[in-house]
């Protein structure tokens, strides 16, 4: 069995926080459309650039978060 270090296991953690965002907004931009010059996500009038705001926002949050784990 492997046993990692607790900075192994925090980075890990690190890097599969910040894959699951990178994948969120690639899956956001890739079904986006536009309409009317302007790009939309799904049926509720979301743009583009809210959306990807949105995911900044919950990202740095979530970083946050790890961030004051190390501490403790």
């Amino acid at each position: 069995m492997i046993t990692f270090t607790p900075e192994q296991e925090q980075f890990m953690q690190l890097a599969q926080t910040r894959a699951y965002y990178q994948g969120m907004r690639e899956g956001v931009e890739l079904y986006a459309h536009w309409r009317d010059g302007v790009q939309y996500v799904g049926t509720t009038g979301r743009t583009l650039k809210q959306a990807l705001a949105d995911i900044n926002s919950e990202e740095a949050q979530s970083m946050a978060r790890s961030d004051r784990l190390k501490v403790i």
